[in-house]
């Protein structure tokens, strides 16, 4: 079968990878924090903004790959942040996740008196402090 437009055979590959990504999740298994979902939005909006003024042949292409893959890093990394958090919490020491330019620290602070864990999440960029964050984990 021979197709002569490419935009028919570029919508066909779009949606058969689709279908897909989509046939291979599981639902109930990527539940992001609202730290995720709040991550998500934020880059998100950035990646989607900072894409329209760098594609100047394009502005929505690139508005939608950038808002996309900044849902996506701004997602993983609220949920990472999400993460240590629990974990510093319970283990009640520090943790802390980093991956070359990019860390999150987050540090448990002691009791508190409703019973819930008071934690430090700093977030590190090229290793200059970007954002502190204080949040209360509490077991559930």
């Amino acid at each position: 079968m021979y197709i002569r437009n490419k935009k028919v055979l570029k919508m066909i590959g779009l949606l058969g990878t689709s279908a897909m990504l989509f046939s291979c999740a599981q639902t109930g298994q990527y539940n992001l924090s609202p730290s995720g979902q709040q991550g998500a939005a934020v880059g998100g909006i950035l990646g989607a903004t900072a894409g329209t003024m760098l594609d100047n042949s394009n502005r929505w292409r690139g508005g939608v790959i950038g808002g996309v893959m900044g849902a996506i890093l701004g997602g993983t990394l609220g949920q990472i942040a999400n993460n240590a958090a629990q974990q510093a919490a319970q283990a009640n020491q520090p943790v802390q996740y980093s991956n070359g330019n990019q860390t999150v620290q987050a540090i448990p602070q002691g009791q508190a008196q409703n019973g819930c864990q008071t934690v430090i999440t700093k977030y590190y960029q090229n290793g200059q402090l970007v954002k502190t964050e204080t949040r209360e984990i509490c077991p559930q």
